[in-house]
């Protein structure tokens, strides 16, 4: 997970141009002896004198050029690497997220480039293989909840001429599956429907056998004891929270 210790100001003051931030890239990627991206090879590697340019390496195994940025989210983006870096610094330290138009705002770059680099970083920010946390399988483990949610707006807010009819309000709505490592990690997942063979699948492929989990009483969810220790609450009974089970 992470952990931001520093402020906005302070995270300025660091990194005030390109060509600091590169220097840190490289010591964190390098650790001060370039590497070719592109053949892995470590030796006679070469920086190019660019006055202008600093940052060019040249590997005498592949004679390919390069830089930190190539085989990363940096790769191919003209965005100083400083401003990349307080836009992941501000993703990191949003509390309910940032939208493209406030980092445009932020970082002085166009919304597109501004959403470009929000899907670089989210893209990023993705851990299917769970190797940071010493879970090699990329499994949810231990307590998780699962909910569904559908995103389209509420029915009292649209025209008469689209309302969908009593017992169809979902037709129209995008469902989300979300899966959550209590006091851990979560995913979120688009499923085509919230049916069994859309839902079932995903929380197979995601979530540990013998994990205890907890859902509400959707029906989709019914035979989920078979691999889990399934633990439910009765939303439609406004019941919310029964012992450890609650989502």
């Amino acid at each position: 997970m992470c952990k931001v210790t520093i402020s906005a100001f302070q995270m300025i003051q660091k990194f005030p141009d390109n060509e600091s931030a590169r220097l840190h890239i490289e010591r964190i990627r390098w650790n001060g002896k370039p590497v070719c991206p592109r053949c892995n090879s470590s030796e006679k590697q070469y920086a190019q004198n660019r006055k202008y340019e600093p940052g060019y390496y040249i590997c005498a195994t592949c004679e390919k050029t390069y830089t930190v940025r190539t085989g990363t989210i940096f790769e191919r983006s003209h965005v100083d690497l400083h401003k990349w870096l307080f836009a992941i610094y501000l993703v990191c330290t949003a509390r309910k997220g940032i939208s493209s138009l406030q980092l445009s705002k932020e970082i002085g770059v166009t919304q597109k480039t501004a959403w470009f680099m929000l899907q670089r970083i989210r893209q990023a920010c993705e851990d299917d293989n769970g190797n940071d946390d010493g879970n090699p399988d990329g499994f949810l483990k231990g307590v998780v909840e699962v909910d569904e949610v559908y995103v389209g707006g509420l029915e009292s807010n649209k025209h008469e001429s689209k309302k969908q009819p009593e017992g169809c309000r979902y037709r129209d709505k995008a469902v989300v599956l979300g899966i959550k490592e209590r006091d851990g990690k979560v995913m979120a997942k688009h499923v085509p429907s919230s049916k069994s063979k859309d839902v079932r699948p995903i929380i197979r492929k995601s979530v540990a056998e013998g994990s205890t989990l907890c859902t509400d009483e959707f029906c989709v969810y019914a035979d989920m004891h078979k691999w889990y220790d399934h633990k439910t609450v009765q939303h439609s009974a406004k019941q919310y929270v029964d012992g450890k089970a609650h989502t």
